[in-house]
């Protein structure tokens, strides 16, 4: 008797094992074109918003927890801290080119839950000291942002990034 319930449980685990395996296995893959878009998308709105000084919506992408990696440093800078970052950024600075220089690298997890994008652009313009002298600038920046979808929407968790002067 104890063989027989032995092999009874031993029957039910596997089969449920087994059901839970093939359910894990047909669930629809993501549709990794569609959320490439949603990055790119998000990419471009974010170019758009320097050209249109757009502080505000740096902030609202941002992730609690949110890290920048930049100058050797690690940063964990508040909602509230990138706002106003971008705030005075934004006001103090004028662009003549703000564009991509080749097409962002972007790559998912396998649940589509988490993404990258690498790219790369070209940034050029003045930024006004608080002396109210202009300072040109002419630099090729490079980052890496890593992203998180919640609830249907992409946030940064965080970034790394680094610039160069134009040759």
């Amino acid at each position: 008797m104890k063989d027989r319930l032995l092999l009874v449980f031993s029957l039910l685990f596997l089969v449920t094992a087994g059901l839970g395996l093939l359910f894990f296995r047909c669930r629809p893959s993501p549709d990794f074109e569609a959320l490439r878009r949603e990055i790119l998308d998000l990419h471009r709105k974010t170019i758009d918003a320097h050209w249109k000084k757009d502080a505000g919506h740096f902030a609202a992408h941002m992730a609690d927890g949110y890290f920048a990696v930049q100058k050797g440093e690690i940063r964990r800078p508040t909602r509230q801290e990138i706002a106003a970052e971008y705030q005075r950024y934004l006001a103090t600075t004028t662009f003549t080119e703000y564009r991509d220089l080749e097409e962002p690298l972007i790559g998912f997890s396998k649940d589509g839950s988490v993404a990258w994008s690498v790219v790369r652009v070209k940034v050029a313009g003045s930024e006004r000291a608080a002396s109210g002298a202009e300072k040109g600038f002419d630099l090729t920046w490079a980052w890496i942002t890593l992203y998180e979808r919640k609830d249907g929407r992409w946030t940064w968790l965080g970034e790394a990034s680094t610039f160069k002067p134009a040759d």
